[in-house]
């Protein structure tokens, strides 16, 4: 990684960071310049502005959701679909508030009901993740859209409200699983 790539991964970071951690209304240029160790001007050469600065946040954590899918794709020793699911729904299956990630997904979905370009970045990583989910699928499924429907809103809807199931995680993992592999 070059340093134009380092200062920019430092920058997305530290903003990460400052959203989980004390949310959008603590947020400034000047504080996540301060915070990653860049001047001022410097930031704003990579990031124009604030909103620029979260749509590349957006880019970054739907490119770290991308990256988590293949490395467990790559880590699956066993090619049955039921062992596939069952690899992706322990390490997706997640409660918010545990991963700085989790609660970005929260910070995301907030920023993107404030600002319509943020939504628009929003909408079209996320369509483009779905699309590899379902390719992915289409691996282990003649149905990976309909799978791919099922899954991604479920694991992202567990990390907000996990705590508040009155199933356990190995009980919804189960129950998923059950309804998935009886599509066919």
């Amino acid at each position: 990684m070059g340093k134009r790539e380092q200062t920019i991964d430092t920058i997305l970071q530290t903003t990460m960071k400052l959203l989980a951690n004390e949310g959008l209304g603590k947020l400034s240029m000047r504080r996540v310049a301060n915070e990653s160790s860049v001047s001022l001007s410097n930031l704003q050469y990579y990031f124009k502005d604030i909103e620029a600065l979260l749509i590349a946040v957006v880019a970054n954590y739907f490119e770290w959701c991308a990256q988590e899918v293949q490395d467990n794709i790559s880590n699956s020793q066993d090619a049955r679909f039921e062992t596939f699911l069952r690899n992706i729904l322990t390490d997706h299956l997640v409660v918010g508030g545990k991963t700085d990630r989790c609660i970005m997904f929260r910070e995301i979905w907030a920023l993107s009901s404030r600002s319509t370009a943020i939504d628009t970045a929003v909408n079209q990583y996320y369509n483009a993740y779905c699309k590899q989910v379902v390719s992915t699928l289409a691996n282990y499924s003649a149905q990976p859209a309909v799978v791919a429907a099922l899954l991604l809103p479920y694991v992202e809807g567990y990390s907000i409200m996990g705590n508040s199931l009155t199933l356990d995680k190995k009980q919804v993992m189960d129950s998923l699983i059950a309804v998935i592999v009886g599509l066919g």
